[in-house]
């Protein structure tokens, strides 16, 4: 204990001054984080020295607590073997430096998102190649060997971790937070197994991230940047091996799921909203749940909270799980959260909403006879973020479907500036010509100088209006609803005012836009 404790506390020190020291040569470095228009909210250049104060604040504290634990008497400490699998703790030193060096130059000049996919592959393979593995695990009794797969769950997780805590990272304090309250987790588990060498890295972690939170606390001074964030859900992915996962039992499989929860979450939810919206997963949007949190009116030191609480709130079960071995501990932490973010609105709404609205379509489509007589026309819209009315422009574009026979038709916007993503899908009654018998067209929706999102139609080939007339014809109407659209994410006061008196009911007309010739079809 006195090991842990003393790691802790040095890493924390070495933590503190190390922050302003490398923020010094921050800027000449590149290692920066610069304001813009589209998605950063702080004003000023903040270094991303979070990720190398980190990493040497561990480094040095764990050798330092163990010289300086040898002054104390031998009855505060246990005087077993501490370090029994060198070559895996020298795995995770290598592997975590390669990491932080991908980070760090990803910080400095940007990198592509595969080309930092393959930096954490490697740095998985290192892990796995000095001997990281899960062999197995026991669900509801059963018993299950993961053999030559072995190394794909660990794949599987490690980059799960890394990436998912890399995701949470966007707002002041909430990586770190979570990291904290994760190391802490993890070195009371640690203890709890005898194994004081993996407690005292858990400690460590906690330690230098408490010091660098007071740089990164609501207003940040400094960022952990891609290197810090990584570098955080790597080591405590890579910690949760050790202390739980090699044990095959169902305890020690929940209680790692339950001590990445609020992140794996997060992503999970992240996923779900940008695919159901026909989004890249790649793709920025400001849905992620300190996102959420400031929509509902939380302060950033608020949100902080809630943060912590539901993060304690799982890592308490994963813990309890370890203590009494029993991983309904573990699982029913994870509900009460999950219940506590869908009953108080604070997270995965807008996902629950999508993830509904697919599945009911997808039961009216089974349950279809594909009767001509079918008018049932299934439409969803969901404010993922933000309150602005976008009503009135997809009324437009609705008119304007029904007009041209569009089959589907699909409004996304995600304007990530001004924490606005509206997203509407309209399809008409199944058919049995089968998609062969289709064509879809894509186009951007660009106002004010800036890519709003974009309208994805899909009708018959053999339909009325070409589908020459009808790309024609929406690329006049979004030039027409610019306007419109600025307006809305200006919050201007809009007139209100129906489709039929604007430029749709034109189309209708004569199939043109005010002031351009007709098409004929």
């Amino acid at each position: 204990m006195i090991l842990s404790f003393l790691t802790l506390l040095i890493a924390a020190v070495l933590a503190i001054g190390l922050v302003p020291l490398l923020g010094r040569v921050a800027e000449p470095l590149g290692l920066v984080d610069r304001p813009d228009e589209n998605r950063k909210l702080h004003r000023s250049v903040i270094p991303m020295v979070g990720g190398i104060a980190i990493f040497y604040s561990i480094l040095a504290a764990v050798p330092l607590a163990l010289w300086l634990r040898m002054y104390f008497p031998e009855d505060w400490y246990n005087s077993i073997p501490i370090i029994n699998d060198g070559a895996e703790i020298l795995g995770l030193v290598l592997a975590g430096s390669f990491l932080l060096l991908v980070g760090i130059v990803d910080d400095c000049i940007g990198i592509r998102g595969r080309q930092k996919l393959l930096g954490q592959i490697i740095a998985v393979m290192i892990l796995v190649s000095f001997g990281f593995q899960i062999e197995g695990t026991e669900l509801w009794g059963i018993q299950i060997d993961f053999g030559v797969f072995s190394a794909i769950i660990v794949f599987v997780w490690m980059l799960a971790a890394i990436n998912s805590v890399n995701l949470l990272d966007g707002a002041d304090g909430f990586a770190t937070t979570i990291g904290i309250v994760i190391s802490l987790a993890l070195g009371a588990m640690s203890l709890q197994s005898g194994k004081f060498f993996d407690a005292a890295i858990a400690f460590g972690m906690a330690g230098a991230l408490l010091g660098f939170l007071r740089y990164n606390f609501p207003p940040a001074k400094a960022f952990l940047g891609d290197s810090g964030s990584m570098l955080i859900g790597f080591v405590l992915a890579a910690l949760a091996i050790r202390c739980s996962f090699k044990e095959a039992t169902a305890y020690a499989f929940f209680a790692p799921l339950a001590l990445l929860a609020i992140p794996f979450i997060d992503t999970l939810a992240a996923i779900i909203r940008r695919r159901l919206t026909g989004r890249s997963i790649y793709s920025v949007d400001r849905g992620h749940m300190h996102h959420t949190m400031a929509k509902r009116g939380f302060g950033p030191r608020l949100s902080l909270l809630w943060l912590v609480m539901m993060c304690s709130t799982t890592a308490a079960g994963a813990v309890l799980a370890v203590v009494y071995q029993e991983s309904e501990y573990a699982v029913i932490s994870i509900v009460i959260v999950v219940i506590v973010m869908f009953a108080g609105r604070i997270f995965g709404v807008a996902e629950l909403q999508l993830v509904s609205k697919r599945m009911a379509d997808a039961g009216l489509t089974f349950l279809s006879t594909g009767s001509k007589n079918s008018k049932q026309v299934q439409q969803t819209l969901v404010q993922l973020q933000g309150n602005r009315d976008w009503q009135l422009a997809w009324d437009y574009l609705c008119e304007f479907a029904d007009v041209h026979e569009i089959n589907e038709l699909t409004f996304d916007l995600n304007l990530p500036w001004i924490h606005e993503s509206f997203h509407a899908t309209r399809k008409q009654p199944a058919s049995n010509r089968g998609e062969s018998q289709e064509w879809y067209a894509e186009l951007p929706v660009i106002a004010g100088g800036k890519i709003f999102g974009r309208i994805k139609v899909t009708a018959w080939k053999d339909s009325r209006f070409s589908c020459q007339d009808i790309i024609t014809n929406l690329m006049k109407l979004t030039i027409e609803l610019e306007d419109l659209l600025v307006d809305v994410a200006n919050d201007t006061t809009l007139e209100s005012k129906a489709p039929e008196q604007g430029v749709v009911n034109q189309v209708v007309s004569d199939n043109t836009l005010p002031g351009e010739a007709g098409v004929s079809s």
